[in-house]
């Protein structure tokens, strides 16, 4: 198991910290493609240890001394496109005492549930003026299953055993087996599932979404340990299961500062294959500003946290605001209720108990699983749906709490459950994932002459990338029209591994609603066209010509 030292909160962010077991680490790295483990022993033998992480993804871990020359010689190796160490993360509790169709499917009648905490309106996060939602609104087709990707569930919890249990296909990465009962000792996945699914049983609490064995399924995935700490490997571990067990929403409730792009790539894969990450964006708000991931990877939803109605000067001056320990920065999408909340947790766990098996915390672990819970409705209500559409009709419909528009302490604003299920979605856009060369190198390439309708925002999806096949000696003309976009056209030569590294074969010189790029190719090959988003939002229309 990893060795992890607590993180300090203090007035600057404290620095990533390497995952280590003794003296050795693990090397995450994204390769070219999807070899097979073949070419990869090829690529990577003599290092250490190699093994699958994702491989779908081409993500692969390399077991090795803790020694930062290894990295350097893993990048110089055919076909890496980029190496990392497994980073640790940690939950995001708070520390204190304190195509789609056009329109949705109609909602069906739904009984009144009669859990304590509901009927009692100690859920208060269900009810107005709080938020939105409503038990109606469960009132859906079968949902999607959704995973919690955390220390486990108590499936030994009245809430969550018997015949008629929701959680199925559990999994924990730490051990590699399938089980993930509720190892932590604050027993965080067993709270943030309860926020999430907790089924409409008549005991205790209701989840957004409620668990029903066979229609409306939870996957319990372990990627923390016992103290809430988790690693970029047991994530992306985590990420993979849950999307070959069927998971359409991911929750993760935990972050930590420092990006890698192995965790990008594998998110990034989810999301192509039909899965939205939902992370909470922590809880240092007050200390230092820095970006947790991953919440701050594109196509994540990162979640900050709502007050109650209670005041309190310390971190709810205002009833119904946000909380003042909700980090605030650029991996702010939407807010949803996160102090005061009460849900499952297991027996033996007494902090913050109101009754026997239920507790009450606060963070943006607890906010995170509200948003998970309107996801998972969302697509219920219209099968078909990509997660781009739900990502984007979450954000769409949210009530904006702070300066017009979006702002980077309540991102779009809180989350309105009633208009994300049952308004229209917007129109999806086919080519996401694509903010990078290596999320396009298995999408077949464009050809001349080629028209693509997509979306590009500065603030949550900058950038795209479109491999095209071009032969030497052809004049490309690329051409952009938008109205509410402005935006930049480059093209890059092939071999390009990513869009942070050199520069463009050609580009625009400013950003307009019109950008317009022509060259001649110099050499027959895959090449790539990006298009880079420099103010507003909204879709845009590029013409791949000669």
């Amino acid at each position: 198991m990893a060795v992890l030292i607590p993180v300090a909160v203090g007035t600057a962010a404290a620095p990533p910290r390497v995952a280590t077991a003794g003296d050795r680490a693990t090397l995450l790295v994204s390769l070219s493609g999807a070899p097979d483990a073949g070419a990869v022993q090829a690529a990577l033998g003599g290092l250490g240890t190699v093994a699958p992480v994702a491989p779908e993804a081409g993500i692969w871990s390399v077991r090795t001394p803790a020694d930062p020359t290894v990295r350097s010689t893993v990048l110089r190796r055919p076909g890496v496109e980029s190496a990392d160490w497994s980073l640790v993360r940690r939950t995001d509790e708070r520390r204190s005492a304190h195509a789609a169709r056009a329109t949705p499917l109609p909602l069906t009648p739904v009984g009144v549930p009669t859990d304590e905490y509901y009927a009692t309106s100690r859920q208060w996060a269900l009810f107005p003026p709080a938020t939105t939602w409503g038990v109606d609104l469960t009132g859906t087709p079968a949902r999607p299953r959704i995973a919690i990707l955390d220390s486990g569930v108590d499936s030994t919890h009245p809430e969550w055993s018997g015949p008629d249990s929701p959680l199925v296909r559990p999994y924990s990465a730490w051990t590699g087996h399938e089980a993930a009962d509720d190892w932590a000792r604050s027993g965080h996945g067993t709270h943030v599932a309860g926020s999430a699914a907790a089924p409409a049983n008549g005991l205790g609490v209701v989840g957004v979404a409620p668990g029903t064995a066979r229609t409306a399924e939870v996957i319990p995935v372990q990627i923390a340990d016992r103290d809430g700490y988790s690693t970029d490997e047991t994530m992306i571990k985590g990420i993979r299961w849950a999307v070959h067990n069927g998971a359409k929403v991911i929750n993760i409730s935990a972050g930590g500062v420092g990006d890698d792009e192995a965790l990008q790539r594998v998110i990034d894969w989810a999301f192509s294959s039909g899965a939205l990450v939902v992370a909470s964006v922590g809880n240092d708000g007050q200390d230092y500003p820095a970006i947790n991931y991953p919440a701050g990877y594109w196509n994540v939803l990162g979640v900050a946290a709502q007050c109650n109605a209670v005041t309190d000067p310390v971190d709810c001056p205002i009833a119904y605001g946000l909380a003042r320990f909700s980090n605030r920065n650029a991996s702010v999408d939407i807010v949803a209720p996160g102090v005061d909340i009460v849900s499952s947790v297991p027996l033996r766990i007494h902090a913050g108990e109101v009754s026997p098996g239920y507790a009450v915390k606060e963070g943006t672990s607890m906010a995170a699983p509200f948003v998970a819970g309107v996801a998972a409705l969302v697509f219920a209500a219209n099968p078909g749906a990509t997660p781009f559409q739900v990502l984007r009709q979450i954000k769409n419909t949210a009530v904006d709490m702070g300066p017009v528009g979006r702002d980077t302490a309540t991102g779009a604003g809180l989350i309105n459950p009633r208009a994300a299920v049952t308004l229209p979605l917007p129109e999806d856009d086919p080519y996401e994932s694509n903010a990078d060369m290596g999320e396009v190198a298995r999408d077949p390439a464009l050809v001349p002459t080629t028209s693509v309708t997509a979306f590009a925002g500065v603030d949550d999806d900058p950038t795209d990338v479109y491999p095209v096949r071009l032969t030497a000696g052809t004049v490309v003309r690329l051409a952009i029209r938008a109205q509410r976009v402005k935006t930049r056209i480059a093209i890059w030569q092939p071999g390009t591994r990513t869009i942070t590294d050199g520069h463009p074969a050609a580009a625009t010189r400013g950003a307009t609603h019109a950008p317009r790029l022509s060259y001649t190719v110099p050499r027959t090959g895959r090449w790539y066209v990006s298009v880079r988003a420099t103010a507003g939002s909204g879709r845009y229309a590029l013409t791949i010509g000669r």
